[in-house]
């Protein structure tokens, strides 16, 4: 989720939960460096209609409608004995909404039933967000199926207690990307994102890593930056999502303490300066004082500066050259590259890249499509890391990525039907990606709300098309085998 000026990460994105993210009215394509916004929200307090916050009601495949808000109030129980909780944890056991918005169209919110990872959906993934609401407001929006948008868990920032609002066997919608949702546990954290300094306590830390570590065990998910999400690497599903995707839960989150406190800390052996070697950024949060600017208030047009703070991550530019401009995203044109929002423009905490070149106390890196330069003196900021790297296959100019990786359209059998899949950037020859994870295609049919698990109607679509997964820029990508080759590395 994202604040006032930027967005909420379970409301307007996932309420696309198969296609990607809608764009509000007032979020034009002309809008320049403003976060996508729950508007008025914060502001003004209140829960307020998904039809007014959202620009519509329901979803773009026809399945969501209106509906009533679901219980609030009176305080949760609690389960001692959840499997999906750490052992010493007592979980608040808060249900999200899942019920029938419309009777007349058969639209519903907020989650998918499916039997994970048993019915053949393997989760893969955690993703981490911040609610960019208070913690009772978070509850009542996950708690109303108009909204079409729920995550599985709830951190509170002043204690790390936790919620429980759908069992992670289910599919919720949470990362604006369906693929994501099918394979991943959503987190919340209650914070703004534009000022995760205040929010982000030893507690929430430390629960929140107790949490994730569990979960890990539990359903399998590498502890790896590659696995351990930011819903802001999460990437779009075509072209038209990119620029409204999240970016929580931003700047201000501690990766490298975080994986510490899963018990996965970040590469730690010295940078050799190799061209080809891949590499992490790990800064160090205290020291790594970063510039930005944010835009405040409801409208959008209260655009200033922040003060210097503690951040995760290095800007990146055009050249080994301070004054060099800042490196673009053709998804983000025209917006001020020091935008908090702006994720074109940074590199990370914890993702492998490759190094390309190095120049003097200069490197660069193999980063969407073009080689993008930071200031790394000494080779201070980096760590070598392991990985083999992705090309483009001789012969072939460009290769395309994808933000999904779904079946062919033979997989697909009655009741199903094929579902698209839009390239959403080129890698050009020659250039190497650090990858992350291997996969095969997959689709988790469930077009409808049923009382229980139904394998007749919630059909998981296999095939064996390969894909490789990389951190293609700030995002996340997905690569076809097919055009790509493997590569060893220093």
């Amino acid at each position: 989720m994202q604040p006032a000026t930027a967005s909420m990460s379970a409301l307007e994105q996932n309420r696309s939960r198969r296609h990607g993210t809608l764009q509000r009215p007032g979020d034009a394509a002309g809008s320049v460096g403003r976060p996508r916004s729950f508007w008025g929200l914060r502001a003004a307090g209140l829960l307020l209609t998904a039809c007014s916050l959202l620009g519509a009601c329901g979803e773009d495949d026809g399945l969501h409608g209106s509906g009533a808000m679901g219980p609030i109030g009176d305080p949760p129980p609690q389960s001692a004995a959840d499997p999906d909780c750490p052992p010493s944890t007592v979980c608040d056991d808060t249900p999200a909404a899942y019920a029938i918005r419309d009777p007349n169209t058969g639209s519903y919110g907020n989650y998918d039933l499916a039997n994970r990872p048993l019915d053949g959906q393997e989760v893969r993934y955690i993703v981490i967000h911040t609610t960019d609401l208070s913690w009772d407001l978070t509850i009542k929006v996950f708690q109303d199926p108009q909204n079409a948008a729920a995550a599985h868990y709830l951190v509170r920032s002043s204690d790390g207690h936790i919620a429980k609002f759908i069992s992670p066997r289910h599919v919720a919608w949470h990362a604006g990307n369906w693929y994501y949702n099918m394979h991943s546990i959503g987190i919340e954290h209650e914070a703004y994102a534009f000022e995760g300094h205040k929010w982000f306590s030893d507690a929430l830390y430390a629960e929140s890593a107790k949490l994730v570590r569990h979960l890990a065990r539990r359903y399998g998910v590498p502890l790896d930056r590659a696995h351990i999400l930011g819903h802001d690497e999460v990437p779009g599903i075509s072209p038209a999502r990119q620029k409204s995707m999240h970016w929580d839960p931003g700047p201000y989150w501690d990766w490298d303490r975080y994986m510490q406190l899963l018990r996965a800390p970040l590469p730690s052996d010295a940078d050799p300066g190799q061209s080809g070697t891949p590499i992490v950024l790990r800064p160090g949060y205290a020291a790594n004082l970063q510039k930005g600017s944010y835009c405040f208030g409801t409208s959008g047009m209260d655009c200033r500066d922040v003060a210097d703070a503690p951040a995760n991550f290095v800007y990146l530019r055009t050249a080994a050259d301070p004054m060099a401009p800042l490196v673009e995203n053709q998804y983000l044109k025209g917006w001020p590259g020091d935008r908090m929002n702006n994720w074109g423009t940074k590199l990370g905490t914890g993702p492998i890249y490759v190094l390309a070149e190095q120049k003097g106390d200069w490197s660069a890196i193999y980063f969407g499509g073009q080689k993008a330069w930071f200031q790394n003196p000494g080779r201070s900021l980096t760590r070598k890391a392991s990985a083999m790297v992705i090309t483009p296959r001789t012969g072939l100019t460009t290769a395309p990525l994808y933000g999904v990786a779904y079946p062919q359209d033979t997989a697909f059998m009655p009741p199903t039907k094929p579902v698209a899949m839009e390239k959403i950037y080129d890698v050009p020859a020659g250039q190497r990606y650090a990858l992350a994870a291997r996969t095969t295609g997959d689709y988790y049919w469930a077009k409808e709300w049923v009382a229980s698990y139904d394998p007749s109607k919630q059909i998981v679509v296999k095939d064996g098309t390969e894909y490789y997964q990389v951190h293609f820029n700030h995002r996340v990508a997905w690569a076809r085998a097919a055009d790509f080759e493997l590569i060893s590395t220093p």
